[in-house]
């Protein structure tokens, strides 16, 4: 019983030696998120202008932007709250932005803005979540 014991402690103690590079390699990378956002920040304001405008091709080519932007989001650790948040807010960016990109495809500026304000909504939830 007391091998058994043993045993059982000695594999768990492996395991977590083993884990713990793994939980620790996965932490916040400031620089690349600040480097992601002010990319995005720039972006929104050249989508706004372009959805002002009628512009569809800008617009299309922003918000195809801002999804290259999210889609790298998730690969960063959010600095606090929890991650399954971070990928679900970035996921749906990415998809918000793609349905933004099929609206101006059919040049409807009603659905385009639709899609403006979802990204700009997920923004804010991110922001209020993470910052």
């Amino acid at each position: 019983m007391k091998s058994k014991m043993v045993l059982v402690a000695a594999v768990t103690l492996a395991l977590l030696v083993g884990l713990a590079p793994a939980a620790f390699s996965q932490q916040y990378d400031r620089d690349a998120t600040v480097k992601i956002m002010r990319a995005n920040g720039a972006a929104l304001g050249a989508l706004n202008q372009a959805v002002k405008a009628g512009d569809f091709y800008t617009a299309a080519l922003k918000l195809m932007d801002l999804a290259v932007g999210a889609k790298a989001m998730l690969a960063i650790q959010p600095p606090k709250g929890v991650k399954a948040d971070w990928d679900r807010i970035n996921n749906d960016i990415v998809l918000a932005s793609f349905r933004g990109i099929g609206a101006c495809g059919t040049q409807n500026l009603e659905a385009l803005k639709a899609e403006v304000a979802a990204v700009l909504a997920l923004n804010k939830e991110g922001h209020t979540k993470f910052r």
